[in-house]
């Protein structure tokens, strides 16, 4: 019996690929691709020095950012200085848990590909899909993770849980390669760098709910993804022209699948938004109100990280694409300057409340107007007590 598609070149080269890897998503295929793309440029290991450097900073960010939060951790934070393909590796293993449930999702909507209503046999082209879907998110997820390699400063840059042994780590490569283009200093942007990266790993650590309700936003938003299975299998027609040089070359395959818009998808992204601004505002707020104990004038760094955030990406454009996840700067503002109000009227301990249950964090109307919030949970805390 002939396979499917076995008179095609790429289709038959895909076919000797599938052997490579298994489970929904081929690993090894995402492994070769993210390191060949993160190693692109020079990856030296981190030295000695930058390990000592980040380690003490985070230990003297952590004293400061616990005494003003009150927000308390069972353990001190342990830290790690790693290259670009450590943090490939880490990444295609930390994410796992996202990424097997997002390949699920994509599995579950490629399977109709090409199906017929009524059809009395299986359609080719269907057939083929159960086949190569792990194969397509392998090359899709070895794209975004190479690509957001060369981005990645931190355990939360981008803002992804890691499901591992919890240590905060710094990109080092990354780090170097910003003090030299913004030309920060490079004692302190490394200190800088602690002190806002610790204030957010102290919220997603002291409180252990806070984690696992980030984990579920991002599982709820890919339960919300729908794909546009028209478009794909016009794209993968048109691919098969190209051959396997069309695969291992990665142009524009951060829209190889695409995911189609939906109420249901941009609720779930609202609602994902609305937690990042409020984790986000929170750690800014606590490490600007510590910051003149550990550094001096941080005008310089903080005007050089904003031109940064907003400069675009190969890396950031594909995580947008691939999850809708992307910076809003004028959110995040948003969440700092609730942070800071709640806290200039009711103190550091009325503002710990969005930690105290998921249905105490404000919503995105509440983060652009505090006093909806006050008034919903401090109000009825003080009625409560």
């Amino acid at each position: 019996m002939s396979q499917p598609f076995g008179d095609i070149p790429l289709f038959r080269e895909l076919q000797r690929i599938l052997a490579s890897g298994q489970g929904p998503v081929n690993f090894e295929i995402a492994r070769q691709i993210a390191g060949t793309i993160a190693t692109q440029t020079p990856d030296p290991s981190p030295s000695p020095e930058a390990a000592r450097t980040f380690s003490a900073a985070v230990r003297d960010a952590e004293v400061l950012l616990s005494g003003y939060t009150r927000l308390a951790l069972d353990e001190p934070i342990v830290t790690k200085t790693i290259g670009r393909a450590t943090w490939v590796l880490a990444a295609l293993d930390g994410w796992r848990w996202l990424l097997e449930s997002l390949a699920g999702r994509f599995t579950s909507e490629l399977s109709t590909l090409g199906a017929e209503a009524g059809a009395p046999q299986p359609n080719p082209m269907e057939q083929m899909m159960g086949q190569i879907a792990p194969l397509l998110l392998g090359i899709q997820v070895g794209t975004v993770v190479g690509h957001l390699a060369n981005d990645a400063l931190t355990r939360h840059d981008p803002p992804i849980p890691f499901e591992d042994d919890g240590a905060l780590f710094f990109v080092t490569p990354n780090v170097d390669r910003l003090v030299d283009e913004y030309d920060f200093e490079p004692t302190e942007f490394p200190r800088w760098l602690a002190l806002h990266e610790a204030a957010r790993h102290i919220v997603l650590t002291a409180t252990p709910w806070v984690s696992r309700y980030f984990r579920s936003l991002l599982v709820a938003l890919v339960d919300a993804i729908e794909i546009d299975t028209s478009n794909l299998e016009r794209r993968l027609i048109d691919l098969q022209s190209g051959g396997p040089d069309a695969l291992t070359s990665g142009a524009g395959l951060d829209q190889m699948i695409p995911v189609a818009q939906t109420e249901r998808y941009q609720r779930a992204l609202g609602t994902l938004k609305s937690f990042l601004a409020i984790w986000d505002g929170y750690a800014e707020h606590a490490a600007a109100a510590v910051s003149p104990q550990l550094l001096a004038d941080t005008t310089r760094i903080d005007e050089g990280m904003a031109r940064h955030l907003a400069s675009p990406s190969d890396g950031k454009a594909m995580l947008a694409s691939v999850l809708g996840i992307e910076r809003d700067r004028a959110l995040e503002t948003a969440g700092k300057t609730f942070c800071a109000a709640v806290v200039q009227l009711k103190g550091i301990r009325a503002l710990n409340a969005v930690w105290a249950a998921p249905d105490n964090l404000p919503t995105l109307a509440e983060i652009k107007d505090p006093f909806l919030w006050m008034e919903r949970v401090l109000a009825e805390e003080g009625s409560a007590s």
